[in-house]
């Protein structure tokens, strides 16, 4: 899967350019890349917009997967 910034950096945008057209500063865009800030389901969903895909395989991680945990 890869996250955000490898697909902003695969799409040939800029950190400065996918910031400003987020309405945000380069160095929160960078944060969130990086995993050091949370965000609300809005600005992940502007995110995904801006590169084409859903928010849910830009921000959601595939490597683990949920299980049923059983009381004994």
């Amino acid at each position: 899967m890869d996250g955000p910034k490898e697909i902003r950096m695969e799409l040939g945008i800029s950190i400065e350019e996918a910031a400003r057209k987020l309405n945000i500063s380069g160095g929160y865009l960078s944060q969130i890349e990086n995993g050091q800030r949370q965000i609300s389901a809005e600005r992940a969903d502007q995110i995904a917009k801006l590169y084409g895909k859903r928010k849910e395989d830009i921000f959601l991680p595939t490597r683990y997967s949920v299980c049923k945990v059983l009381k004994r």
